[in-house]
């Protein structure tokens, strides 16, 4: 490869199961963190200063962080590609990236976005091309409305252990309510009612807006090794997309990798290149829901896209584009 890659990630476990392959890898090191340092004090000075105050004002001199943000660790002779996640859009009026350019000169700067633009705090999507060298997103929609560069999520292979105290399950969902709480729950009761074994576990639901609290768990969050001890325990996996969502999200990349029957609302599945009706099954409502294919699907589940889907992959990518 041309480049040294820093990624700079996040600590969220289930990151750190999707890029497990990149830590693996010599032409490639993972921070999960922004700051270079274990200093507990230097930690809370900068989670002040980048805190919640800023949601209502700006607080100056932040520039003085760029020394400490995102260090490469094993310097070589190649040039440096970041890869970053798209909360480091935070930095770009702190002058981190020109500071970049500035200490290694020829590094190369690309940005991902793994969730919609829509839910990023930064205001201005329409020009990160003109900062960035690479902008890529998962999301077709986001890519045709900022002209971006269209990548998938990744994923690395997992091993998970059988839990013996989850119970097995026909249909498993996990997620946050968002604006598919009513699309949720219809899919639910209409499974529920045909005697399919739900394990359903909604994230950040009013309590005023719960039901079928006996057989839904209504959280606050999820352990990302618990999910996927579930995933291995049930037969089928259901997404359900977020409005204005388009890309293939983190639902499809568990399913591969844990050889599991897909039961989606997008319909637009039918144009990815692991599509395999045997495995997934499209709905548009509740009514359309195929129960048979969630009861009585096949259970040898192999997509053969594994591997396509590794983050060595990214890096292949962003080496002969840039």
């Amino acid at each position: 490869m041309k480049y040294k890659y820093v990624i700079g990630g996040v600590a969220n476990d289930f990151y750190m199961a999707s890029y497990k392959d990149i830590m693996l890898n010599d032409a490639a090191e993972y921070h999960k963190e922004f700051l270079d340092t274990s200093s507990e004090i230097i930690r809370k000075f900068f989670g002040v200063h980048f805190g919640r105050v800023n949601n209502s004002i700006s607080l100056p001199f932040k520039s003085i962080w760029n020394p400490w943000i995102l260090r490469p660790r094993n310097l070589t002779e190649k040039k440096i590609c970041f890869i970053l996640f798209s909360n480091y859009t935070k930095f770009i009026d702190t002058g981190l990236f020109d500071y970049w350019r500035r200490k290694y000169p020829g590094c190369k700067l690309v940005l991902f976005f793994q969730d919609l633009v829509k839910t990023n705090k930064y205001k201005h999507p329409e020009k990160l091309k003109d900062i960035f060298d690479l902008v890529l997103s998962f999301d077709q929609e986001d890519c045709k409305q900022y002209n971006f560069e269209y990548y998938p999520l990744v994923y690395s292979k997992v091993s998970v252990e059988d839990d013996e105290n989850i119970d097995e399950s026909d249909l498993y969902f996990v997620g946050k309510a968002k604006d598919r709480l009513n699309d949720i729950i219809d899919i639910f009761e209409k499974c529920d009612s045909a005697g399919i074994k739900c394990d359903f576990h909604i994230v950040g639901v009013d309590p005023d807006l719960q039901v079928h609290t006996d057989k839904i768990n209504y959280c606050s969050q999820m352990a990302y090794k618990e999910n996927l001890k579930r995933i291995k325990k049930t037969k089928c996996m259901l997404e359900i997309m977020q409005q204005g969502g388009h890309g293939y999200t983190l639902r499809y990349c568990e399913a591969i990798a844990m050889g599991k029957r897909l039961l989606t609302n997008n319909p637009e599945i039918i144009h990815a290149p692991f599509y395999n009706a045997d495995f997934i099954s499209i709905f548009r409502s509740a009514q359309d829901c195929d129960t048979s294919f969630i009861v009585d699907g096949p259970n040898n589940v192999d997509y053969n896209f594994l591997e396509e889907l590794s983050p060595n992959k990214l890096l292949e990518y962003i080496d002969n584009k840039i």
